[in-house]
């Protein structure tokens, strides 16, 4: 009871302190997926082709509806929106919003049914993923930028390389939580592979044959 009790302390202090970055990051993604989704028809010209790329990919194998292949797939956008933070988070929104824009838009071109039918027993991991690794996004954010004003703005008597030492283990917390929540995105987006190479198919047939 007392091992459970840490955990939930755990995630519960891990949400408190990145309520803020959580919230920025699924207010851009919500309202990304809404624009792709109403604005498609303006959106064509920018991402037909790249929804045509997408399909040909799986089509032609170069996308294998397989655990590994999947995750990795999607890893490679995992981590360049974590990466982004170093952008003092721009770069991280930028990824949130176009990754929700380019979702919404996919989803205004099947029937609405068939997409959630499709998409949601795997799409709650990565959606969740999507805004835990923008939160983490931001986070490397804020410790770049308190590293960097810590440079600038602090009193220092030492050498330079003591002074950048002392300041890096000044925001080596932030550091590492945003290592903490890239790492909760990673397993998340292992587990929606698994799922969507091993039971999305399997749930859409059960899906079709009840409706």
């Amino acid at each position: 009871m007392l091992k459970k009790d840490r955990y939930e302390d755990f995630f519960q202090g891990l949400y408190n302190r990145n309520e803020r970055f959580l919230m920025i990051s699924a207010a851009i993604f919500v309202m990304s997926l809404f624009i792709g989704y109403f604005l498609s028809g303006l959106l064509e010209q920018f991402l037909g082709n790249m929804f045509k790329d997408f399909q040909r990919s799986i089509s032609e194998r170069e996308i294998q509806l397989n655990t590994f292949s999947l995750f990795i797939h999607n890893l490679k956008t995992v981590f360049l929106i974590y990466a982004g933070g170093l952008l003092i988070g721009v770069g991280s929104a930028i990824l949130i919003f176009t990754n929700g824009v380019f979702i919404g838009y996919v989803a205004s071109k099947v029937p609405f049914s068939d997409f959630v039918i499709y998409t949601a027993p795997h799409g709650i991991f990565e959606v969740l993923g999507i805004i835990i690794v923008g939160a983490a996004g931001f986070r490397l954010a804020s410790a770049l930028v308190n590293f960097v004003n810590g440079m600038i703005y602090q009193t220092w008597y030492g050498s330079i390389s003591e002074k950048i030492r002392y300041v890096f283990y000044q925001n080596l917390d932030e550091f590492q939580e945003s290592l903490i929540l890239f790492a909760i995105t990673v397993v998340l987006f292992f587990i929606a592979a698994i799922i969507e190479a091993n039971v999305t198919l399997a749930w859409v047939n059960y899906m079709k044959g009840v409706t």
